[in-house]
């Protein structure tokens, strides 16, 4: 069903592929993914990224909120107007993600606009986005059998730093539109799907990954408060591994 919208919308710009982002895909995405939904533009939302990327297959990105005194943020939702698969991540935010300052890595398979959308407590929507050229990040060929693809998988790299937590997890995250070299056939899509951030039995952000999320899935934020007690890291993919730090 995914992929049928995604070719609707494609051919709504022939050219897609070497164009810059197209404006007119966003109506539909908009429509599939919150329905008849207002969505508000606001500055307290942002997005930022380069304007065109040196591989699609690690597109870095930024998410910023600065939640007004009267507003509490719930969800933010990462959405690629011409990826295959257009929601590439949901994060879950809590009082200590409030002032969220977010990076991560994302695939992009064309130009395309990148959309930052937040859902409050009482389910308004705000939105920032921002235009990025880039290609071929969801597909292309790839060895499977590569070693170093699924060399200490599962592995959590951490570093805590200025209230910020950086985490790198080992994984390959097939896509499923990825083609084996030697085969041709598709790579079945394997990816890691939830990391959740919990101290002091409180969860501090989770964050639920789509395809569009790159190899070695890599998030850094911002703490909103002074954690003295450990930080424990729990993640979890599509063939049900889990993995801890």
């Amino acid at each position: 069903m995914v992929l049928r919208i995604f070719f609707l919308l494609m051919m709504l710009s022939p050219f897609a592929a070497m164009a810059d982002a197209n404006p007119e895909l966003w109506p539909y995405v908009k429509e599939r993914l919150f329905q008849d939904r207002v969505i508000n533009e606001t500055d307290f939302l942002t997005i930022t990224g380069p304007r065109r990327a040196s591989s699609g297959a690690q597109v870095p990105i930024t998410i910023k909120l600065a939640t007004p005194i009267d507003i509490e943020m719930k969800n933010v939702f990462l959405i690629i107007d011409a990826n295959p698969t257009q929601h590439a991540a949901t994060y879950q935010l809590s009082k200590h993600s409030q002032e969220l300052d977010l990076s991560t890595r994302i695939r992009m398979e064309t130009d395309s606009y990148v959309r930052v959308v937040g859902e409050d407590s009482n389910g308004k929507l705000y939105m920032s986005a921002i235009a990025i050229r880039a290609s071929g990040g969801c597909s292309g060929y790839m060895d499977v059998d590569d070693p170093e693809l699924t060399a200490d998988l599962g592995k959590i790299l951490i570093k805590t730093q200025d209230k910020f937590i950086t985490t790198r997890i080992k994984h390959p995250n097939f896509t499923g539109l990825q083609r084996d070299l030697d085969s041709g056939g598709y790579i079945p899509r394997w990816i890691v799907e939830e990391i959740i951030y919990i101290s002091n039995e409180e969860v501090l952000l989770v964050a639920q990954n789509k395809i569009s999320m790159s190899q070695d899935p890599y998030l850094k934020f911002k703490i909103n408060a002074d954690i003295k007690n450990s930080i424990n890291i729990m993640a979890r993919d599509t063939k049900g591994n889990e993995f801890t730090k």
